[in-house]
């Protein structure tokens, strides 16, 4: 089956609760708006999906499935998508299993994920060695008479939790945003990974293009208060002024943010972070 075919056919198995769910979790990403969605049938959503992501589309589909549970769905979508990978035993979407150190381990990559790093460039010996320096790894670890490793043996052999974190800032610093992103690319291990830019950037310092988005979506009140008023107390800000704001600035959350960013030492991407997901709001740390 063709691309557009196998989203359809999958799609068609969701059901009207969970094709809804799948439309609202679509919208996060770029390049669809939600007016384009809200009353779009599978047919409708195949298409805007095959035109945003073209290649990418169903791998896409199978991250959002995954992230709102429906992983009978992603796994058989999986199945179609990349029959070779489901030969062997019954397949796991979710896990491959590893034995290191003659114990029995889970790596925490999907299929997925783990299909991804396979078409990055290799880690060369001096970025294995930069990054074991980095995080305070042994240079034994390094495979003996190679000069390169792949991404997913890397990695594959690094999955704990524990260490996700430092080891991608050390990735950031020898210039491999690209295994950084699709690390993020797998939304359930977004609290572990921490954010996609360097933790110590200045909040001032920061992109438009984060910029905007960010404090836009973090503005939109809601009913359990997971906002820019969250924040706002949470950084100490006086309630006058967050009345103030509330009553006469459109964007509150910049207003927040613009007095907190000069805070030498404290006002942080990496901190701005840790806040966004003790508010429970993983999509605005995804931003970061």
């Amino acid at each position: 089956m063709n691309t557009g075919d196998i989203l359809r056919k999958n799609l068609d198995n969701l059901g009207k609760e969970n094709f809804k769910r799948f439309r609202v979790k679509l919208r996060e990403e770029k390049g669809i708006p939600w007016n384009a969605l809200e009353d779009a049938d599978v047919s409708d959503t195949v298409d805007k999906m095959m035109q945003v992501f073209v290649e990418e589309a169903v791998p896409k589909a199978i991250q959002i499935l995954e992230s709102i549970n429906v992983r009978d769905v992603a796994q058989e979508m999986s199945r179609e998508w990349n029959p070779d990978c489901f030969k062997s035993e019954e397949p796991n979407l979710e896990i491959d299993r590893l034995i290191i150190d003659d114990q029995e381990d889970v790596t925490l990559w999907t299929h997925v994920t783990l299909q991804r790093f396979e078409t990055l460039p290799d880690f060369t010996t001096n970025q294995i060695q930069a990054l074991q320096k980095e995080t305070g790894e042994c240079e034994e670890a390094t495979p003996e008479n190679s000069r390169s490793v792949s991404v997913r043996q890397f990695l594959d052999s690094r999955g704990r939790c524990s260490n996700l974190r430092r080891l991608c800032e050390a990735l950031k610093r020898v210039s491999r945003q690209d295994v950084v992103d699709v690390m993020h690319s797998q939304k359930t291990l977004l609290p572990q990974l921490g954010p996609k830019e360097k933790e110590e950037v200045k909040i001032n310092d920061l992109k438009f293009s984060v910029w905007h988005p960010l404090t836009v979506a973090l503005s939109v009140e809601r009913e359990d208060g997971h906002d820019w008023r969250w924040l706002a107390d949470k950084l100490g800000i006086p309630a006058t002024y967050r009345d103030l704001w509330r009553q006469n600035c459109s964007n509150p959350a910049e207003k927040v943010l613009d007095s907190w960013k000069n805070k030498i030492g404290e006002a942080t991407v990496g901190t701005l972070f840790n806040h966004m997901i003790s508010m429970e709001r993983e999509d605005l740390a995804d931003i970061l």
